[in-house]
């Protein structure tokens, strides 16, 4: 493992976990951070859920681990349409999504946190794009505006309409923002047709998190490096790409309808230790 790169797990992989089990889990399996699952509307419970707490509880609670909140992971996205076009502009929000966006760079900045991850996500195919582009760029650059005189970057995360790199990073360079990153999602990237190396390649100077997990050919979950997912290769690329950001290790576990899946612990201690193997060498291709 490249020094430079800082490993971390998402808190969807142990949902039922506080904040205070989701620390000390992290520095039990080495993990350097902690990127946290967050639902503003509290449509999904998560014990870990960061919102309603006090920003120095937070910052305590990752301080006495000693273990870094990298990121809030929210559900916010720009790209709800005006409906109707016109009249709807008097009883809507056109600018859906930002103020949930300040409300979480508030939150992040008191609290230490140094990112939060949002998305583009869906453009509708029955309106023309160029309006689709403009809302949702408008919203960002706004969402992204909020970070201003804050140590807090927001992160867009590849996924919707915008998961393939040249989707992207179209609409990265439209809003043209210095307060905002990638959180690069390597399943959305192949899951679109696109070799996640490639796309990070492309994304590189934006680059602020990774994120690496491991599916069979059904889909379902498995241990990091027994499935599909060529996440070694992405490791050795990021290497040789000098990457000195964040990979975010993501089980999805919050996701199952049942409780039958693989046991949190061991899918945790398993990718840490995984990751810490797999040491950067010569650039890699899908």
């Amino acid at each position: 493992m490249n020094p430079a790169m800082k490993i971390a797990f998402s808190t969807i992989a142990c949902p039922t976990w506080t904040l205070e089990q989701v620390a000390a889990k992290a520095a039990e399996f080495g993990y350097l951070g902690l990127e946290l699952r967050s639902f503003y509307d509290r449509s999904v419970k998560i014990s870990s859920e960061p919102l309603g707490l006090e920003p120095a509880t937070i910052e305590s609670v990752f301080a006495d681990a000693g273990v870094t909140a990298v990121s809030l992971a929210t559900s916010i996205r720009y790209d709800k349409a005006i409906d109707p076009p016109v009249m709807g502009r008097m009883c809507q929000d056109e600018e859906e999504g930002v103020s949930d966006t300040k409300a979480y760079v508030d939150l992040a900045d008191r609290a230490g946190i140094e990112f939060v991850r949002v998305f583009g996500n869906h453009l509708p195919a029955a309106e023309p794009r160029t309006w689709s582009m403009r809302r949702v760029s408008e919203r960002l650059k706004l969402a992204a505006q909020t970070a201003r005189n804050t140590k807090v970057r927001v992160l867009i995360e590849n996924a919707g309409s915008f998961a393939n790199s040249d989707a992207l990073l179209e609409l990265i360079n439209i809003v043209d923002s210095p307060w905002l990153g990638v959180s690069f999602n390597a399943l959305a990237s192949h899951q679109g047709g696109e070799c996640p190396i490639e796309g990070m390649r492309k994304l590189a100077p934006y680059l602020q998190a990774v994120k690496v997990c491991d599916l069979d050919h059904d889909g379902n979950p498995v241990k990091l490096g027994q499935g599909i997912m060529p996440t070694h290769e992405i490791i050795e690329a990021l290497g040789a790409m000098d990457y000195a950001g964040w990979i975010v290790y993501e089980y999805p576990k919050l996701w199952q309808i049942n409780d039958d899946g693989l046991d949190s612990d061991e899918m945790l201690k398993h990718a840490a230790d995984t990751l810490y193997q797999w040491m950067p060498a010569t650039p890699a291709g899908c």
